[in-house]
């Protein structure tokens, strides 16, 4: 197909045009708080969220667990894989032996990995104590949220600890 300088031209500036069309209306598509009047930017709001399973864990609030993760979702770390049940007798099994002081999380990164749907992933210092022993202090964690029934839900967590502890 030989086209001349001005029909290739109009061709370049129509894919533009549509490329840009595209690109706009993917990045309105990964944020659909905004269609729904939530407040406030993706980041902070999963930053928060995350940081209340963290609290959560510290007061011994299972329900937390259960409003903030979807039925179906799951947990991964040093004893496997669980179910999201399996998780909540965890914690209420943890509850039990584990006595929190404090934690901390930082080093936050947000990836888009569909429309509605994001990984984040951070570090964390936890300072806890479970049936006499302690929890190693850094950990990595990862959780993949999607917006689902008008709010943020986290479907995967994963937590580990990290080598070299000090």
């Amino acid at each position: 197909m030989n086209l001349s300088l001005p029909r290739k031209r109009t061709l370049l500036a129509y894919a533009i045009v549509v490329a840009i069309a595209f690109v706009s209306r993917a990045t309105r598509a990964e944020t659909p708080h905004k269609k729904t009047g939530v407040q406030g930017n993706v980041q902070q709001q999963l930053v928060s969220i995350e940081t209340g399973f963290f609290e959560a864990w510290k007061t011994k609030d299972d329900t937390y667990f259960r409003s903030h993760m979807l039925a179906s979702g799951v947990f991964w770390g040093e004893d496997g894989t669980l179910a999201r049940d399996q998780q909540l007798q965890k914690q209420q099994a943890s509850a039990k032996t584990c006595a929190v002081e404090g934690y901390g999380l930082s080093d936050f990164h947000l990836l888009p990995l569909t429309t509605g749907a994001y990984l984040l992933t951070y570090t964390a210092e936890q300072y806890a104590t479970c049936g006499g022993e302690k929890l190693p202090i850094h950990i990595t964690g990862s959780s993949i949220y999607v917006f689902k029934e008008r709010r943020w839900q986290a479907i995967y967590r994963a937590e580990v600890p990290m080598r070299d502890q000090l």
